[in-house]
């Protein structure tokens, strides 16, 4: 049986396997163009959640479950179509943030966090369609390095655990019976 665990090992993978992906055109390339065709989208449109989605069709792959991920490309409507248990405060690898860019359309970025500093303060992200200074409209698939609180990049709106779609929390044990082996 897969857990969430399991996923979130598999999802991180995946996210280091891409790194470095980057477009041919703008907003197109190979893998971008079969990442916006899973989620509806046309090549040349923006690319962060469909690549965050192809990470987690990915890691739902290899662990044998459903694709926790909303087939969407639009930032804000991921959080949308996102189950409410699924929401969280606070930021733990394999989860995907969501910002508010404020820009015309209601437009967004999303990544996926794979690091989270002791003090919670900083993130480690892997994002696509992003570049080395953090645009929401870059042209290949890295990593960065943030605060979030500062809001240099956008509001942001939260963070996702998609895998909890699929995955539930497991029951509480409590009290174990008396073995009968003592």
């Amino acid at each position: 049986m897969t857990t969430r665990a399991d996923f979130t090992a598999a999802l991180l993978t995946a996210c280091h396997d891409s790194l470095g992906i980057r477009e041919v055109t703008r907003n197109s390339g190979p893998e971008i163009d079969e990442w916006l065709r899973y989620v509806h989208a046309r090549p040349g449109d923006p690319w962060c959640v469909a690549g965050a989605c192809a990470m987690h069709r990915q890691a739902a792959v290899w662990c044998d479950i459903p694709n926790p991920c909303p087939r969407t490309a639009g930032a804000l409507r991921l959080w949308d179509l996102a189950l409410p248990e699924c929401r969280q405060d606070l930021p733990a690898p394999g989860d995907v943030f969501v910002l508010d860019t404020g820009a015309p359309g209601g437009a967004g970025h999303v990544g996926i966090v794979i690091a989270v500093s002791p003090s919670g303060s900083t993130l480690t992200t892997w994002e696509a369609n992003s570049n080395e200074v953090g645009s929401r409209e870059g042209n290949a698939v890295v990593t960065h390095t943030w605060k979030p609180g500062e809001g240099k990049r956008g509001r942001l709106v939260g963070y996702l655990n998609l895998v909890k779609a699929v995955i539930p929390d497991l029951p509480e044990l409590g009290a174990l019976p008396v073995s009968p082996f003592r």
